[in-house]
């Protein structure tokens, strides 16, 4: 079944075209100029048809940068398309929308405000102000800039939303979030009031802190490398420092800090840091510990710190401040040093600057990520255990995290995306990571843990380094991963693979084949509703960037798997097949294996794949044809496309849609004439005689072998001035089968509703067949007398004497003188039809340039017009028209020749420039013989007529007709 387009979006698109193209017309020939008018009309129509009036549906047209999008959807525009985006984003618009209630001079104004000259952009801004002022259809939405308090300017974000939120003292509840020493004074008061603290050997006295040297031993520590340390301690109200060499805790070395505030107490500290900062405590420590902390002990850090959040946003200050130092002493000692560790890292990253962020946040963060990073890389969990952990740890932090939160939905509000906690988190492991792990867990069964944008950053300096073989085995191990048994390795893959989708192309885009094959297989199996979304979304993505990238293998898998979905899950697969983007590519992917001189591998079997949207282009295209070498050509590939196309051909010509039918008529006769001869005659009678008309043409300029057949079927069954045009096809094929049906029409036995306009149009296809078996009866209608004159009419008897001419020329030279016919009414006979024509249609008539127009009437419409014909021919003509009339339009025309009038009746053809071509389908044998004299007048004395068989432009004398 082929997808239904949402009418609101195919009126919106076709808006924006019209609107592109208005400014253009605008910016080239002014408001007031009669094409910038009319395309206006257009734009407004087709406006009009995506927001119907008295609806309350309205239409919004943005811009980001190049992209235009419509209702927030992105267009695939042209570049004139991305240079209007453009415009709109430079001059500050972020969108525009159209309400029902909009107007034509709405519409009007809000082009002309668009400058047609060279401006700035931000001219545009104004200009559109200016010129909708009082406009209420239109509203122009700009892009706002907010305004933050000057005091805050220096602080973080969290810690300017907390100043914002808290009340009462925030300004001191602002600096404890931003200063680490401010915070290790309350652990370190929190770790002395709990142990009463010993004093540190340093000597000390009352000196200024820091001048008398102090001496300190390294105390043991964690298993990380060395760093200098040192020691500090507490003296009769001085304090004293002192070097020594030391282990640092928990990090790979570096650099620590000591602090001691005016508390009485003693402390040990070292860093955390990424970086690796490390640290020597020490002797006399309040509260020492060894080694790594427990993972229920950093649980307890984390929920310490978010608590200590939580009860500061309600209390504030000093208060905030209390339960901070209960909860702190209430922790292990080994806890409490390593939270100290990781304070004093902060202190010595940036002693003089604050953080960039609150700092109880980067810390909670600082420890979880660190901790998980040293069990990974010790071998104790695995990575999808790491993600576990992080996922845990985040759901610890999360309450600390709610001030940001809060500032984060605000920013979605707003249009802007923020990063989530979790992602945070998982950038900050990642970037952790060493190479070496990375590359370990990409190529293992864990990839799945990996989150994708990592995996973009890491397989695209890959592919820059040009490890493109490395790059490759990574996307196909990540996108084996949909095979998993566990759930969430499914999902977190799917996810994956809708986000890097282009990174599988740009690598390799047989991967596209791959990922496919793996999401596909997995979309058949499996049952949780939500992973059938993801996997969905998945599939989609990764078919629309195969289409994108015009990899044709790929998507031909895509539409095999899709196939099998479709047996099993038909719902799910009707939905996707509208959303992957191949099937809307079928006209580009047509025309490309029609200009191909070598048709990429695989378009053919994407095409087959998709017999119905196909066979519909290929069908357009065939009928539009005017070279018979294009109509083989077109003609070829639909006969590749296999037995499923042509079956949809029979198909709809059997009982398909009248409109349908019409337009597949021509190819099927091609592919399979006998369908047509059993289908259509039947289905003839119940078309209307626009659609009998074009399916004879069609039929007769497909080039089918057996189309002289179909005619002849078709002979009795269509509209009676429809049968004229079918005899002059059946002539045109010069088939000798037709010869008998021929024969009997010009003898007078005719079809219904047929008058001796037929027999005329019988004898000259008989001149096309050139069978002698015909000559006995033509010479019988030339030479048949009466008492007084001829039995046969004028035009009639003409009509046969040009046949036999070229049957019996030498016959036709001795009998003229005694035929009672004129020379120049014998001068415009029908044109020989060349066998390797190069065009699909050819001229019947020679057509002539008339010395003086006739003017014409039409008598039997409800609204007359006039005609003035400068070229015609005995089948029709050109004639400049008063009115338009639709192609088709059965006209009784009255010539005005001299003081005669002459009467035809015609239907109209296309238009040709200024003029309207017609066809003549009915006309009195002595009325003929009287235009064929007006014909015959109108040629040049001084040379012969210039006759073209084949469709080329007309000389300035005579041309060729239909």
């Amino acid at each position: 079944m082929r997808m239904k387009a949402d009418p609101k979006a195919a009126a919106g698109r076709a808006f924006v075209r019209s609107l592109n193209i208005l400014l253009k017309f605008a910016r080239l020939y002014g408001h007031e100029h009669a094409r910038t008018i009319e395309q206006l009309q257009t734009a407004w129509q087709e406006l009009r048809a995506a927001i119907p009036m008295g609806t309350d549906s309205a239409l919004v047209l943005g811009a980001t940068n190049s992209q235009l999008l419509l209702d927030g959807v992105p267009l695939e525009g042209s570049p004139a398309e991305k240079q209007f985006a453009q415009l709109l984003s430079a001059a500050g618009v972020a969108s525009v929308q159209f309400f029902a209630s909009l107007t034509e001079e709405e519409i009007g104004r809000f082009v002309r405000a668009f400058p047609t000259g060279k401006a700035k952009p931000a001219e545009l801004a104004l200009q559109l102000k200016a010129a909708l002022a009082d406009a209420q259809g239109i509203r122009i939405n700009e892009i706002c800039f907010v305004a933050t308090d000057a005091r805050l300017k220096d602080v973080s974000i969290a810690a300017q939303i907390a100043a914002a939120s808290l009340g009462g003292d925030q300004e001191q509840f602002r600096q404890w979030l931003n200063d680490p020493q401010k915070l290790l004074e309350l652990i370190a008061a929190a770790q002395g009031s709990k142990s009463g603290g010993v004093s540190g050997p340093g000597p000390g006295g009352p000196i200024p802190a820091g001048e008398a040297p102090g001496t300190g031993d390294s105390a043991a520590a964690g298993p990380a490398g060395g760093g200098s340390g040192y020691g500090a301690g507490t003296a009769g109200g001085g304090t004293s420092t002192g070097t020594g060499r030391g282990t640092g805790l928990w990090t790979a070395g570096g650099s620590g800090v000591g602090f001691v505030s005016e508390i009485e107490c003693s402390a040990a500290v070292g860093s955390v840091g990424v970086a690796g900062a490390g640290f020597g405590a020490g002797k006399g420590s309040a509260s020492g510990g060894h080694g790594e902390p427990s993972e229920e002990e950093i649980y307890g850090i984390l929920s310490a710190l978010t608590s200590f959040g939580t009860v500061g946003t309600g209390q504030g200050g000093v208060a905030a401040a209390g339960v901070f130092q209960e909860q702190m002493s209430q922790l292990p000692g080994r806890a409490q040093d390593t939270l100290k560790q990781a304070l004093a890292s902060l202190a010595a990253q940036a002693p003089n600057n604050k953080p960039d962020e609150s700092v109880i946040v980067k810390l909670a963060e600082h420890l979880a990520i660190r901790f998980a990073l040293e069990r990974f890389e010790r071998g104790e969990v695995k990575v999808n255990a790491v993600r576990q952990m992080l996922d845990r740890m985040n759901q610890e932090i999360e309450n600390l995290r709610k001030i940001l939160g809060s500032h984060e939905d605000k920013m979605s509000e707003a249009g802007i995306l923020a990063e989530s906690h979790r992602e945070i988190l998982d950038k900050q492991f990642w970037a952790a990571v060493p190479e070496s792990g990375k590359r370990a867990v990409l190529l293992s069964g864990d990839a799945w843990c990996i989150p994708p944008r990592n995996v973009q950053s890491y397989v695209g300096e890959l592919i820059e380094h040009g490890n493109i073989a490395e790059a490759i085995s990574i996307l196909q191990n990540y996108a084996a991963c949909a095979d998993s048994e566990d759930a969430d390795a499914r999902k977190k893959t799917a996810v994956g693979l809708s986000e890097m989708a282009e990174l599988y192309a740009k690598a390799d885009p047989k991967l596209l084949s791959e990922a496919l094959r793996h999401v596909g297989l997995r979309l058949s199996v499996e049952q949780d509703s939500e992973l059938q979304g993801l996997v969905s979304a998945a599939f989609v993505r990764l078919s629309q960037e195969a289409a994108t990238s015009r990899y044709f293998p790929a998507m031909e898998q895509a539409l095999d798997l899709l196939a099998g979905v479709e047996s099993q899950r038909p719902g799910i697969a009707r939905s996707l097949r509208g959303k992957m983007g191949i099937e809307e590519r079928v006209p580009e992917f047509v025309e490309e294996a029609l200009k191909a001189r070598q048709v990429a591998a695989g378009l053919t079997d994407v095409l087959r794949l998709l017999p119905q949207t196909t066979m519909e282009q290929l069908s357009a295209r065939f009928n539009r044809c005017s070279l018979r070498d294009d109509s083989e050509h077109v003609a070829n590939l639909a006969a590749d496309m296999g037995e499923e196309a042509v079956q949809y051909l029979r198909s709809t010509v059997r009982g398909g849609p009248i409109a349908e039918a019409v337009e597949m008529a021509g190819l099927l006769s091609r592919l399979d004439p006998e369908s047509v001869m059993v289908f259509l005659p039947g289905r003839m009678k119940d078309f209307p005689r626009t659609s009998q008309d074009r399916i004879v043409r069609q039929i007769s300029a497909s080039g089918a072998a057996r189309r002289c057949h179909i005619l002849l079927e078709l002979l009795d069954h269509v509209d009676p001035l429809v049968t004229p045009l079918v005899i002059d096809e059946i002539g045109v094929t010069a088939d000798r089968e037709a010869l008998g049906k021929l024969l009997t029409i010009a003898d007078g036995d005719l079809p219904s509703g047929g008058g001796s306009f037929l027999r005329v149009k019988a004898i000259e296809a008989l001149g096309r067949v050139q069978a002698q078996e015909s000559a006995s009866t033509l010479k019988r209608i030339v030479e048949a007398k009466k008492v007084f004159g001829w039995v046969q009419p004028l035009e009639l008897r003409i009509a046969a004497l040009q046949a036999l001419d070229k049957l019996d020329p030498d016959w036709v030279q001795n009998y003229l003188p005694k035929s009672g016919i004129d020379k120049e009414d014998f001068t415009l006979a029908p044109l020989e039809i060349p066998p390797s024509s190069r065009f699909v249609r050819q001229r019947r008539h020679t057509r002539v340039r008339l010395q003086k127009p006739v003017r014409a009437v039409s008598i039997n419409l409800t609204e007359n017009c006039s005609l003035e014909i400068k070229t015609a021919s005995l089948s029709g003509g050109v004639a400049t028209i008063s009115r338009h009339l639709p192609p088709g339009t059965q006209v009784q025309l009255k010539l005005q020749v001299g003081m005669r009038n002459l009467q035809a009746t015609a239907l109209m053809r296309d238009y040709r420039a200024q003029d309207m071509a017609f066809e003549i389908v009915d006309m009195n044998l002595e009325e003929r013989s009287k235009y064929r004299r007006l014909l015959a007048g109108s040629l040049q004395p001084t040379g012969p007529a210039v006759v073209e068989s084949d469709v080329t432009p007309e000389p300035v004398g005579v041309a060729a007709s239909k």
